[in-house]
């Protein structure tokens, strides 16, 4: 659908709409879309979003020099909330290599910090905002939790509007009731080993 000649990558920390995003992408026709990839991965996708892509948009630019950005953005409060919902419900071991890795490089910390997480997310934004400073138009910032959704998204990738509501995702009730629905073992143990690797 449209015209995707340009990969795209979502570049907002985790809890700010990745999930939605990576959804959104789908329909809009890219094909090889991940949530969160390994980095061995980046090379043969279309499109990502959340912590591989935070960590490696500047590798991904220069790979893929026509590539298109996406900043989602999220109120500070709100977000520091739902992190740390997420990293005390799923907490990380010291066997979870790329887990560690990750929230070092982001964080400075592997548990929720609520001081590290604030200097985390100004630096995160401002770098990104800096790096792209002097190409605006490979850098879209978008607040998905406010109701920010095909209209930028579409007009930024330049392509149509698709004929489908946006697929808001991943809301801490989504969360808790897929847990529930679940219980703590099997499909759900992996699901809280997605998101403590994220």
């Amino acid at each position: 659908m449209g015209n995707l000649r340009n990969k795209a990558w979502g570049v907002g920390l985790s809890r700010t709409g990745t999930s939605t995003l990576c959804a959104a992408f789908r329909i809009l026709g890219y094909t090889r879309v991940a949530h969160n990839p390994a980095f061995e991965q980046l090379a043969c996708l279309d499109a990502a979003t959340d912590h591989s892509c935070a960590l490696y948009y500047k590798y991904l630019d220069y790979k893929f020099p026509d590539s298109k950005f996406v900043l989602t953005t999220r109120d500070l409060d709100s977000w520091l909330e739902s992190m740390r919902f997420i990293f005390e419900r799923f907490p990380v071991t010291r066997d979870m290599d790329v887990a560690i890795k990750r929230r070092m490089l982001i964080y400075e910390s592997v548990t929720f910090n609520r001081e590290a997480f604030v200097v985390a997310y100004h630096r995160h934004h401002s770098e990104v905002r800096r790096y792209f400073e002097k190409r605006p138009q490979d850098l879209l910032e978008m607040s998905i939790t406010d109701g920010a959704g095909w209209g930028v998204l579409c007009d930024f990738l330049e392509v149509p509007v698709p004929d489908l509501p946006f697929p808001y995702r991943n809301s801490r009730t989504e969360l808790i009731e897929t847990e529930s629905s679940r219980g703590s073992c099997g499909p759900w143990k992996r699901l809280g080993s997605y998101f403590t690797r994220s």
